[in-house]
Protein backbone atom coordinates (compact mmCIF):
# COMPACT_ATOMS: atom_id res chain seq x y z
CA UNK A 1 0.00 0.00 0.00
CA UNK A 2 1.21 3.15 -0.98
CA UNK A 3 0.57 6.45 1.13
CA UNK A 4 0.32 9.46 -1.25
CA UNK A 5 3.13 12.31 -0.72
CA UNK A 6 0.80 14.93 0.15
CA UNK A 7 -0.52 13.23 3.40
CA UNK A 8 3.59 13.16 5.04
CA UNK A 9 3.74 16.68 5.87
CA UNK A 10 0.49 16.19 7.40
CA UNK A 11 1.48 12.79 9.43
CA UNK A 12 4.71 14.74 10.60
CA UNK A 13 2.90 17.35 11.70
CA UNK A 14 0.87 15.28 13.88
CA UNK A 15 3.08 13.46 14.88
CA UNK A 16 5.25 16.53 16.30
CA UNK A 17 2.32 17.53 18.02
CA UNK A 18 1.99 14.11 19.99
CA UNK A 19 5.14 14.31 20.95
CA UNK A 20 5.07 17.31 22.83
CA UNK A 21 2.01 16.69 24.16
CA UNK A 22 3.23 13.30 25.40
CA UNK A 23 6.42 14.82 26.86
CA UNK A 24 5.06 18.23 28.88
CA UNK A 25 2.34 15.68 30.26
CA UNK A 26 5.49 13.17 31.14
CA UNK A 27 7.21 16.24 32.79
CA UNK A 28 4.06 17.34 34.67
CA UNK A 29 4.15 13.68 35.87
CA UNK A 30 7.46 13.91 37.46
CA UNK A 31 7.60 16.94 38.66
CA UNK A 32 4.35 15.63 40.63
CA UNK A 33 6.20 12.69 41.66
CA UNK A 34 9.58 14.51 42.63
CA UNK A 35 7.64 16.94 44.96
CA UNK A 36 6.08 13.79 46.46
CA UNK A 37 9.08 12.32 46.73
CA UNK A 38 11.06 15.04 48.26
CA UNK A 39 8.30 15.05 50.57
CA UNK A 40 9.82 11.69 52.04
CA UNK A 41 13.96 11.82 51.08
CA UNK A 42 16.20 12.61 54.18
CA UNK A 43 14.10 13.07 56.98
CA UNK A 44 14.57 12.96 61.00
CA UNK A 45 12.16 11.32 62.98
CA UNK A 46 11.94 11.18 66.62
CA UNK A 47 9.97 8.13 67.94
CA UNK A 48 8.34 6.72 71.12
CA UNK A 49 6.16 4.05 71.99
CA UNK A 50 5.24 0.92 74.18
CA UNK A 51 4.37 -2.53 73.90
CA UNK A 52 5.23 -6.07 75.47
CA UNK A 53 8.42 -8.07 75.46
CA UNK A 54 8.09 -11.88 75.25
CA UNK A 55 10.83 -14.03 76.10
CA UNK A 56 12.48 -17.21 77.82
CA UNK A 57 14.59 -17.64 80.77
CA UNK A 58 16.59 -20.88 81.64
CA UNK A 59 13.82 -21.84 84.56
CA UNK A 60 10.64 -20.74 82.96
CA UNK A 61 9.15 -20.34 79.15
CA UNK A 62 7.46 -17.74 77.61
CA UNK A 63 6.66 -14.67 79.55
CA UNK A 64 5.74 -11.10 78.59
CA UNK A 65 6.50 -7.57 80.32
CA UNK A 66 5.60 -4.45 79.38
CA UNK A 67 7.95 -2.12 77.50
CA UNK A 68 8.60 1.52 76.72
CA UNK A 69 10.91 2.76 74.25
CA UNK A 70 12.56 5.53 72.26
CA UNK A 71 13.98 5.46 68.59
CA UNK A 72 15.76 7.73 66.00
CA UNK A 73 15.20 7.13 62.45
CA UNK A 74 16.19 8.68 58.58
CA UNK A 75 14.70 7.82 55.88
CA UNK A 76 16.10 8.39 52.51
CA UNK A 77 13.43 7.45 49.33
CA UNK A 78 12.45 4.01 50.39
CA UNK A 79 15.19 3.39 52.72
CA UNK A 80 16.43 4.20 56.13
CA UNK A 81 18.13 3.64 59.23
CA UNK A 82 16.55 3.37 62.81
CA UNK A 83 18.88 3.29 66.58
CA UNK A 84 17.03 2.89 69.82
CA UNK A 85 16.15 1.34 72.69
CA UNK A 86 13.31 -0.17 74.55
CA UNK A 87 13.45 -1.03 78.28
CA UNK A 88 11.10 -4.31 79.74
CA UNK A 89 9.72 -3.87 83.38
CA UNK A 90 9.36 -7.12 85.29
CA UNK A 91 9.44 -8.15 88.39
CA UNK A 92 11.35 -10.86 90.17
CA UNK A 93 11.81 -12.87 87.09
CA UNK A 94 13.75 -15.75 87.74
CA UNK A 95 16.71 -17.83 85.65
CA UNK A 96 19.54 -19.82 86.59
CA UNK A 97 23.44 -20.56 85.51
CA UNK A 98 26.03 -22.39 86.70
CA UNK A 99 28.05 -20.77 88.60
CA UNK A 100 32.10 -20.77 89.42
CA UNK A 101 31.84 -24.36 90.93
CA UNK A 102 29.67 -25.85 87.92
CA UNK A 103 27.08 -25.63 89.96
CA UNK A 104 23.71 -24.42 89.18
CA UNK A 105 22.45 -21.51 91.04
CA UNK A 106 18.88 -19.03 90.44
CA UNK A 107 19.32 -15.28 90.12
CA UNK A 108 16.41 -12.84 89.75
CA UNK A 109 16.27 -9.23 87.70
CA UNK A 110 13.67 -7.28 86.60
CA UNK A 111 14.44 -5.27 83.72
CA UNK A 112 15.92 -5.98 80.61
CA UNK A 113 16.76 -3.58 78.15
CA UNK A 114 17.50 -4.07 74.39
CA UNK A 115 19.50 -1.69 71.95
CA UNK A 116 18.74 -1.98 68.40
CA UNK A 117 20.72 -1.03 64.84
CA UNK A 118 18.09 -1.35 62.09
CA UNK A 119 18.36 -0.67 58.52
CA UNK A 120 14.49 -0.42 57.14
CA UNK A 121 13.22 -0.66 53.73
CA UNK A 122 9.53 0.88 52.31
CA UNK A 123 8.30 -0.98 49.28
CA UNK A 124 5.26 1.45 49.45
CA UNK A 125 5.27 5.22 49.74
CA UNK A 126 2.19 7.19 50.61
CA UNK A 127 -0.18 8.17 53.63
CA UNK A 128 -0.64 4.13 54.48
CA UNK A 129 3.31 2.20 54.65
CA UNK A 130 4.20 -0.99 55.40
CA UNK A 131 8.19 -1.47 55.82
CA UNK A 132 10.55 -4.14 56.63
CA UNK A 133 14.14 -3.91 58.83
CA UNK A 134 17.38 -5.72 59.11
CA UNK A 135 19.77 -5.15 62.12
CA UNK A 136 21.47 -5.94 65.15
CA UNK A 137 22.18 -5.41 68.74
CA UNK A 138 22.36 -6.11 72.15
CA UNK A 139 20.02 -7.52 75.03
CA UNK A 140 20.96 -7.12 78.95
CA UNK A 141 19.70 -8.52 81.87
CA UNK A 142 20.27 -5.14 84.36
CA UNK A 143 21.27 -5.82 87.79
CA UNK A 144 20.76 -9.59 87.96
CA UNK A 145 20.78 -10.77 91.77
CA UNK A 146 22.17 -13.96 92.59
CA UNK A 147 20.24 -16.51 94.99
CA UNK A 148 22.07 -17.53 98.19
CA UNK A 149 24.41 -20.40 98.72
CA UNK A 150 27.54 -21.63 100.88
CA UNK A 151 30.65 -20.18 98.90
CA UNK A 152 33.68 -18.66 100.09
CA UNK A 153 34.37 -14.81 99.23
CA UNK A 154 36.51 -15.62 96.36
CA UNK A 155 33.94 -17.97 94.92
CA UNK A 156 31.04 -15.21 95.12
CA UNK A 157 33.11 -13.13 93.33
CA UNK A 158 34.34 -15.42 90.54
CA UNK A 159 30.00 -16.49 90.26
CA UNK A 160 29.28 -13.15 90.30
CA UNK A 161 31.38 -11.96 87.31
CA UNK A 162 30.19 -15.06 85.29
CA UNK A 163 26.74 -14.13 85.90
CA UNK A 164 26.72 -10.43 85.03
CA UNK A 165 29.03 -12.22 81.87
CA UNK A 166 25.78 -14.23 81.16
CA UNK A 167 23.41 -11.26 81.26
CA UNK A 168 24.28 -9.40 78.04
CA UNK A 169 24.14 -10.82 74.10
CA UNK A 170 24.52 -9.78 70.79
CA UNK A 171 21.57 -10.32 68.27
CA UNK A 172 20.20 -10.16 64.64
CA UNK A 173 17.29 -8.86 64.37
CA UNK A 174 14.43 -8.75 61.87
CA UNK A 175 11.55 -5.89 61.82
CA UNK A 176 7.89 -5.84 59.94
CA UNK A 177 5.45 -2.72 60.66
CA UNK A 178 3.24 -0.16 59.52
CA UNK A 179 3.36 3.56 59.43
CA UNK A 180 0.36 5.85 58.71
CA UNK A 181 1.55 9.40 58.29
CA UNK A 182 -0.69 12.29 59.08
CA UNK A 183 1.55 15.68 58.66
CA UNK A 184 4.76 15.99 60.67
CA UNK A 185 3.31 13.08 62.97
CA UNK A 186 3.45 9.21 61.92
CA UNK A 187 1.49 6.57 64.22
CA UNK A 188 3.62 3.23 63.58
CA UNK A 189 2.87 -0.43 64.65
CA UNK A 190 5.97 -3.18 64.46
CA UNK A 191 7.40 -6.48 65.42
CA UNK A 192 10.58 -7.52 65.78
CA UNK A 193 12.04 -10.84 66.56
CA UNK A 194 16.01 -11.48 68.24
CA UNK A 195 17.85 -13.87 67.17
CA UNK A 196 18.64 -16.69 70.42
CA UNK A 197 21.58 -16.11 72.63
CA UNK A 198 24.09 -18.61 73.24
CA UNK A 199 22.38 -21.66 75.84
CA UNK A 200 24.54 -20.24 78.93
CA UNK A 201 22.71 -17.40 78.71
CA UNK A 202 20.32 -16.10 81.31
CA UNK A 203 17.85 -15.73 78.67
CA UNK A 204 17.20 -18.25 76.35
CA UNK A 205 15.64 -18.71 72.64
CA UNK A 206 14.74 -15.57 70.66
CA UNK A 207 13.16 -12.37 72.14
CA UNK A 208 9.70 -11.33 70.53
CA UNK A 209 9.13 -7.05 70.61
CA UNK A 210 5.25 -5.79 69.80
CA UNK A 211 5.52 -1.90 70.02
CA UNK A 212 3.23 0.87 68.95
CA UNK A 213 3.64 4.78 68.93
CA UNK A 214 4.50 7.99 67.23
CA UNK A 215 6.95 9.61 65.39
CA UNK A 216 7.36 13.13 65.19
CA UNK A 217 9.24 14.87 61.84
CA UNK A 218 12.55 16.41 63.01
CA UNK A 219 12.92 18.07 59.61
CA UNK A 220 15.42 17.26 56.64
CA UNK A 221 18.94 15.61 57.59
CA UNK A 222 20.35 17.95 55.02
CA UNK A 223 20.27 21.03 52.65
CA UNK A 224 18.50 21.59 49.65
CA UNK A 225 20.29 22.29 46.74
CA UNK A 226 19.22 26.23 45.88
CA UNK A 227 19.90 28.10 42.74
CA UNK A 228 20.13 31.98 42.32
CA UNK A 229 24.15 32.28 42.64
CA UNK A 230 26.38 32.10 45.60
Amino acid sequence: MRIRSGVLPLLALAALAAAHSVEAQAARSNDGSVARSREDRFKWYFGAGGGALFFETQTHGISGIPTAGAHIAIVARRAGLMLGVDEGFGSSDTTAFLDSALLPRIATFDHIRRYGFTLTGYPVRGMFEPYLGVGFGLTQVLSPTMGGGLQSPDSTAESAALLRDKAGAAFASFMGGVQVRVGRVVAFGQYQVNTAPSPDNLLRGPLHLLTAGLRFSLGSSREEVKGGGY
